[in-house]
């Protein structure tokens, strides 16, 4: 196998001709295939007078004359055939290199020893810009054993946060995801027919998926749904519109997911699983004038996808949804004049925005990019319509504000993916990231509709009003994302004073202190930590009021990502606030073991990291217990450049009092819940209950205040840990990419 090389030096020939010692590429030991011999190439002062140049520096024209010093070849691009194996060579020897030159051990290249070619332009970039500190240079990719398809890890998800915190206690490889619908098992139940729903049963499902879906998202039209519904029970034989019947069927499966409490244990029979392989017999052709049901049915299967774990799934139909969506022109405003229905205009709208809020929210729990830019985006935001009020299509779009605020805080999840931990180069430092992140969730918090506060009961509102609960979940989730690479930093600096692992019998060897933590990273980490717990605490009431559908996977995702961060907390020092943080990783570890014996897909994965987890927590307990004293732990520096002079660790608890645990020693009841106004005095809610009515968020610190008005964030003793003296030279993350010893039994679903 040969690969063709452009260099940017003279020819082989050329550098023989002007005496080099050794030639800038070895094409004698690249075993290319011989070709004619090249013409020598004139100096330039011969080229000029239009004479034969006899080569040589200098050439013998340049001699006579006396002008040596103007005999000078030009430089120029030749395509030379080397072997596969001479560039894998060069690239292993440069990589011997650079590892050597980190541990100070290494010294200049001897001059034989050729220089590695440049695959592309990123050293070059990375002179006047940033990486995402948050990763390698090289992609994360894990082999499961698949011929020549290693899966691709981003950084940005969950269990990969909960890997490099495993990894960073206590070792460890990557738990892979095989928990999940396989292709297989939907290929064989799309080709099988699927028994229509009794009218009764059909009505019923298609009002669950409306209630969830329709008060959540747009995607579809109730009152076109409910028709079309009507219409093909009466006459199911004419019924020839497969837009519609495949709508449906998607919708049919999300009401069967929703309303089930748990899945049979017979195999394929997740709840739903039926309807929606039958809903996917229209994905094998893409229509090339696509119709907005097209769009509607993309996202119906993308919701669902995510109930079957099945992610990368969801992300590809959300991308499909929004590039179809572009086709049809949905991201720009349709005239007036061509298109005069008002809810038909509105619907466009609404779906537009239900395909982008997909695509950024999926693509951030991924780490991927997302479908489109912001700046290609020129239609108009959801908004109310009172000309149809008293209309039949008025109970078809939601509340206006909500909708915004979804997108909004879509918009800011996919900015904060892409700021920490994308792969782009990046002018700005992680400090200014990391401001820019908290400050946009800032203004997100301060500009949401006094209607979509929580209220007294912390998780619910009317019946007939949209539930704000989810968007406050998914706020302290990019709160979570945007700050706990900060708190994997303080962790990892915790952990550097610790004794190390017993992995053989020789004595330990004596450990450095650790560096002093500054305030303004253990208060970035303190917000993390709060936002964390804040959303612990609100699953827990809406377990206990079952508003916890066992199949939704963002609220299993929520429950997952928070309890990692209180696992992060309880080995933390011991302070004010995170006392019970032990108990909290408990608590929502024991309500995901239900949401996995109840069949959830989502519940068997993340609780194989649990396992992991407390297994790692064993392990770092042990280590910190065989400390000499509580000394050895790192301080946290007052000299904070921002004015701050108290830890975070040392403010008021605003979080409640414990939770009194029911009998298993796990789960609260609902007469000792305290957290936001369950069964709370007027002081407890008066401290949960604050001035923008978002409760229990980590944004209303008062020391975070003070930080967000800063100018920048003092976190240069990460920046220059990493981009300094070389001691996080892969960042903060470091990835283990070679996982050669898993194999598919080792994670065998039980």
């Amino acid at each position: 196998m040969t690969r063709t090389l452009a260099e940017d030096t003279p020819s082989a020939d050329e550098t023989a001709s002007q005496g080099a010692s050794t030639p800038s590429l070895p094409v004698a030991q690249a075993k290319a295939k011989p070709s004619a011999k090249t013409k020598p190439t004139a100096c330039r002062r011969c080229h000029s007078r239009k004479v034969r140049c006899s080569g040589g520096q200098p050439c013998q024209n340049c001699r006579q004359a006396g002008k040596t010093s103007d005999c000078t070849y030009p430089r120029r691009n030749r395509l030379v055939k080397v072997s596969q194996r001479y560039l894998d060579d060069l690239i292993a020897e440069n990589e011997r290199l650079r590892a050597a030159q980190s541990t100070g051990g290494g010294g200049p290249p001897p001059p034989s020893t050729p220089a590695a070619p440049r695959q592309d332009g990123r050293e070059v970039a990375c002179v006047g810009g940033q990486q995402a500190i948050s990763l390698d240079d090289r992609p994360w990719f894990f082999d499961l054993n698949i011929p020549n398809t290693p899966i691709l890890l981003g950084e940005a998800s969950d269990a990969a946060f909960a890997t490099r915190f495993r990894q960073a206690v206590a070792g460890g490889r990557h738990i892979p995801r095989v928990n999940y619908a396989t292709d297989e098992d939907l290929l064989a139940l799309s080709d099988t027919d699927c028994e229509w729903p009794s009218p009764s049963r059909a009505r019923f499902l298609v009002d669950v998926a409306l209630r969830y879906a329709s008060r959540h998202y747009h995607i579809v039209r109730r009152s076109k749904i409910l028709e079309g519904l009507e219409q093909t029970l009466a006459n199911p034989a004419r019924s020839s519109d497969s837009l519609l019947r495949s709508k449906l069927w998607a919708l049919f499966a999300l009401g069967e997911m929703y309303s089930a409490r748990s899945a049979d244990a017979a195999e394929n029979c997740f709840p739903g699983i039926h309807y929606f392989a039958r809903a996917t017999r229209i994905m094998r052709i893409v229509s090339e004038r696509p119709r907005i049901g097209a769009i509607e049915i993309r996202l119906l299967l993308s919701f669902y996808s995510l109930a079957l774990n099945r992610r990368h799934t969801a992300y590809t139909l959300a991308g499909s949804a929004v590039r179809l969506a572009v086709v049809m022109g949905l991201h720009v405003n349709v005239p007036s004049s061509q298109l005069t229905n008002v809810a038909a205009r509105e619907h466009r709208c609404r779906v537009w925005w239900t395909a982008y809020t997909f695509d950024r929210l999926w693509a951030a729990k991924l780490g991927n990019p997302v479908a489109i830019e912001d700046n290609e985006i020129r239609v108009d935001f959801p908004s109310d319509q009172p000309s149809l009020e008293g209309t039949v299509d008025a109970g078809d779009f939601a509340d206006a504000g909500f909708c915004l605020a979804r997108i909004n805080l879509a918009r800011v999840a996919g900015k904060i993916t892409q700021s920490i931990y994308g792969r782009r180069i990046h002018q700005e430092s992680l400090s200014y990231r990391v401001q820019e992140a908290l400050s946009d969730l800032r203004a997100w918090a301060d500009e949401l509709p006094s209607h979509l506060h929580l209220n007294s009961r912390g998780s619910g509102s009317s019946e007939a009003a949209q539930n704000p609960l989810p968007l406050h979940l998914s706020f302290n989730q990019c709160l979570v994302t945007a700050t706990r690479p900060i708190l994997l930093h303080v962790l990892r600096t915790h952990v550097a004073s610790w004794p190390p692992r017993e992995t053989d019998d020789r004595a330990p060897e004596p450990r450095d202190p650790a560096p002093p933590i500054p305030a303004v990273a253990m208060t970035v980490a303190d917000a993390c930590i709060r936002s964390a717990r804040h959303s612990v605490q609100l699953l827990k009431e809406a377990w206990i009021d079952g508003s916890f559908a066992t199949f939704n996977y963002f609220y299993a995702q929520y429950m997952f990502s928070a309890a990692t961060v209180m696992a992060i907390s309880s080995l933390l020092p011991s302070g004010a606030d995170n006392g019970s943080d032990g108990e909290h990783f408990e608590a929502a570890a024991s309500i995901l073991y239900q949401v996995k014996n109840n069949g959830s897909f989502a519940g068997r994965e993340f609780c194989r990291h649990i396992d992991a987890i407390k297994t790692a927590i064993e392990e770092a307990r042990l280590r910190k217990a065989g400390a000499p004293s509580s000394s050895a732990s790192p301080k946290v520096s007052t000299n904070t450049g921002g004015g701050i002079t108290a830890a975070a660790r040392g403010q008021q608890n605003t979080d409640g009092a414990a939770l009194t645990a029911d009998p298993s020693g796990l789960l609260p009841t609902p007469a000792s819940t305290t957290g936001a106004g369950m069964g709370a005095g007027p002081a407890q809610q008066q401290l949960w209950t604050t001035q923008n009515g978002i409760t229990g968020t980590a944004l209303l610190e008062s020391s975070l205040h003070q930080l967000l008005a800063q100018p920048a964030l003092d976190l240069q003793f990460i920046d220059s840990s990493i981009y300094g003296d070389g001691s996080y030279s892969q960042g903060l993350y470091w990835p283990d990419v070679t996982p050669g010893g898993w194999t598919p039994d080792a994670w065998a679903a039980p």
